[in-house]
């Protein structure tokens, strides 16, 4: 148990840029101050890694008990085995692995809260906009992942008379032939990216290319929203609120409305 009495909460993403993207770094820094316990975070494919954190979390005495969050908009390998894996090879097996953020309960009617805002704004109607998902993807992919095409399902119910759409940054369908996928006069880009990377700063409007005429709006990385800690947070929240001693005080609501600027024990 660490000092703080509250499991430790763990923020685990991809990897940074090293070009200003430093996601899961910034996801634990948004949270830190609403959790009752240390927060600490972790790469798969950058540093600090995920391995060396576990090791240090262990010396630091705070990985008695342990809930991880996945920064992922997909459920693949990385989520599902190499993660786990990991977790066990550092002897923790008893660490909760919260759903990756695509799975968050929430999670559709937030983003569906930000197209909605993002329409107002621009003055389009829903009828006239195709919404674009923009997942990073895979190099084999030859069509979406099925947790993408059942997000753009369920994000069409909230969003009734817009099309919604899926372009990868890898494999197909791709974004740069968004022209050709999208039927509709607006274009409205959703990034389902952990930060503000060189996928976000580079490679969008790049595969974008947007040409005079064009009314095209792109949104910020999902993982940058201010109401996702917040989903996070009261997922997390479910692993202790049983526990008597700690049903109170888990966690303060970070955002309520501030749009306009699968888990379980391994």
């Amino acid at each position: 148990m660490t000092s703080f009495g509250m499991p430790t909460l763990m923020m685990v993403s991809h990897g940074n840029s090293g070009n200003g993207g430093d996601p899961a770094a910034a996801l634990a820094d948004a949270v830190r101050d609403h959790w009752a316990g240390p927060v600490r975070h972790g790469y798969m494919r950058s540093t600090p890694s995920v391995p060396d954190q576990l090791a240090k979390l262990k010396r630091d005495h705070e990985a008695d008990e342990l809930i991880v969050f996945p920064l992922f908009f997909s459920e693949g390998y990385l989520v599902f085995e190499e993660l786990p894996r990991n977790l066990r090879d550092a002897g923790l097996d008893r660490a909760v692995i919260l759903p990756p953020a695509i799975n968050l309960p929430g999670f559709t009617a937030m983003v569906a809260r930000h197209v909605q805002a993002a329409l107002s704004r621009r003055g389009w109607d829903g009828s006239e906009t195709s919404v674009f998902l923009v997942p990073h993807g895979l190099k084999t992919l030859t069509e979406p992942l099925p947790e993408t095409v059942r997000f753009a399902r369920e994000l069409g119910g909230f969003c009734a008379g817009s099309e919604i759409c899926i372009g990868n940054i890898e494999g197909d369908p791709s974004l740069r032939d968004w022209r050709t996928i999208g039927s509709r006069k607006h274009a409205l880009i959703v990034p389902m990216l952990a930060g503000g990377g060189m996928h976000a700063c580079t490679d969008l409007p790049e595969m974008i290319a947007a040409q005079p005429g064009e009314t095209i709006e792109m949104l910020a990385p999902i993982g940058e929203w201010a109401e996702l800690p917040d989903l996070i947070l009261a997922e997390a929240a479910r692993f202790v609120r049983h526990r008597p001693d700690r049903s109170k005080g888990l966690h303060r609501p970070i955002a309520k409305s501030r749009i306009e600027n699968g888990a379980g024990l391994i």
